[in-house]
C-alpha cells in the first residue's frame, strides 16, 4: 500500500472513531438529561417569599391606659382632676371618682371573627372595611353598625387613621357608668368619624379621645355616661349636632387645643355642661346648655378660648371662668351669651 493511501486510511478511521464518540455521548447524555429535568419538576416547590403577617405578639390598648403615658394621666385620675375643678357646694363630690386604674392589655390573634351577635369580642385581629363590628374589635376603614351592641367590656377600639364609624341608627350601651369601659376609644389616630344618629350609653366614657387630630363627631345621641365625651391631647377635634343628656359631664376637654363645640343640646348633666380643663384655642358656640351645676366651666389654665352665642339657661352657675378669675388674667374671649348668672359677672347678655 502506498504512503498516502495508509494516510488515507488512517484518517477516514479517525472520522469514524470520532463520529462513534460523539453518538455515544450524546445517547448517554440524553436520558440524564431528561431524568434531571423530570427531578426537577417532581421536587419541593421553591420557597416564594412570605407577605408580612399581624405579630400575635403586639399589644393593642385598650380604654383602661389610654394612649401617650408620657403626657396623659389615668383615665379615672383625670375625671377626679375634672371633678375637684368643677365641683360646687352644693354637689357631691363623691360621684366622680377614681376608677380605671388597671391596664387591660388586648393581644390580638391571627383570626378575624365577623360576630354579629351581642357580647364581648375583645382580641380580635385589627380589621379593615368591617361592615357589622362586634364589642371590643378593634376597627378602621369603614364600619357601618348592623345592630345594637350590648357590651359587657369596650364597646369599639379605632385601630388606624382615616375611619369612619356609622351607628347606622344603632345604639352601642355599655356595663354602665360605675365601669372603667369606654363607647368608643381613640388613641391617637388621625382623620376619624363618628356619625349617623346612633345612641352611645352605659360607659364611664362614651366617646374618648385620647391624642390624634381631626376628630369628627356628629348627630349622636350620648346619655347616660360618666363622661359622653372625653378628650385629652387631641387637635382639632369637632363635636357637633349631638344630643347629650343624663350623664355626669357632658364635654369634657383637657389638655387639647383648637377645638369646636357647636350647635350641641346640653342637658341635665348632673355635674357639668362643657368643662376646658389646660385647654388653648377652643371655640364654643351656638350651643344650648341647661339643667346642670356649671354651665360652662374653664379653669385657671384654660386660655384663648372663645365662648360665643350659647343659650345657657337653669344652671345653678351657667358661665364660670376658673372660679371667679377676671377674664384678663387666662384671656378667655365671651360675648353674646344668652345666660343668667355667670363668675365673673357680666359674661351673659346684658349683664
Amino acid at each position: 500500500m502506498k504512503k498516502a493511501e495508509w494516510y488515507d486510511s488512517k484518517n477516514i478511521r479517525i472520522m469514524k472513531f470520532s463520529i462513534i464518540f460523539i453518538l455515544f455521548s450524546v445517547v448517554i447524555q440524553l436520558p440524564l438529561f431528561e431524568w434531571n429535568l423530570a427531578s426537577s419538576s417532581t421536587g419541593n416547590d421553591p420557597i416564594l417569599p412570605q407577605s408580612n403577617q399581624l405579630d400575635p405578639q403586639k399589644n393593642i390598648i385598650t380604654s383602661q391606659n389610654t394612649g401617650n403615658s408620657n403626657s396623659n394621666d389615668d383615665a379615672g385620675d383625670r375625671i377626679a382632676s375634672i371633678q375637684e375643678q368643677t365641683s360646687d357646694p352644693n354637689v357631691d363630690d363623691s360621684q366622680i371618682e377614681d376608677e380605671g386604674n388597671n391596664t387591660d392589655v388586648v393581644n390580638p390573634t391571627p383570626s378575624v371573627s365577623l360576630n354579629n351577635g351581642q357580647g364581648s369580642s375583645s382580641g380580635q385581629k385589627s380589621v379593615s372595611a368591617e361592615i357589622i363590628p362586634a364589642c371590643g374589635q378593634i376597627v378602621q376603614g369603614s364600619v357601618k353598625l348592623g345592630s345594637n351592641l350590648i357590651c359587657d367590656n369596650d364597646g369599639l377600639i379605632v385601630g388606624g387613621n382615616d375611619t369612619t364609624i356609622d351607628m347606622n341608627g344603632f345604639s352601642l350601651k355599655g356595663p354602665g357608668i360605675d365601669s372603667n369601659k369606654v363607647g368608643i376609644m381613640i388613641g391617637g389616630q388621625n382623620n376619624v368619624t363618628i356619625t349617623g344618629n346612633g345612641i352611645i350609653s352605659g360607659f364611664q366614657s362614651g366617646i374618648y379621645i385620647s391624642g390624634g387630630t381631626d376628630v369628627y363627631a356628629n348627630e349622636i345621641n350620648i346619655n347616660n355616661n360618666k363622661v359622653a365625651f372625653y378628650l385629652t391631647g387631641a387637635q382639632n377635634a369637632q363635636i357637633s349636632n349631638n344630643m347629650v343628656s343624663e350623664n355626669t359631664i357632658g364635654v369634657a376637654l383637657h389638655s387639647s387645643k383648637d377645638a369646636q363645640v357647636n350647635f350641641n343640646q346640653l342637658s341635665n348633666n348632673r355635674l357639668s355642661g362643657v368643662t376646658l380643663i389646660n385647654t388653648a384655642n377652643t371655640t364654643l358656640h351656638g350651643n344650648n346648655i341647661l339643667n346642670t351645676s356649671n354651665g360652662i366651666f374653664l379653669d385657671t389654665q384654660s386660655s384663648l378660648n372663645n365662648v360665643d352665642f350659647n343659650n345657657v339657661f337653669n344652671n345653678i352657675l351657667d358661665i364660670n371662668n376658673a372660679n371667679n378669675l377676671p377674664i384678663n388674667i387666662n384671656n378667655n374671649h365671651y360675648s353674646n351669651n344668652n345666660c343668667q348668672t355667670s363668675l365673673p359677672s357680666g359674661l351673659c347678655i346684658g349683664r
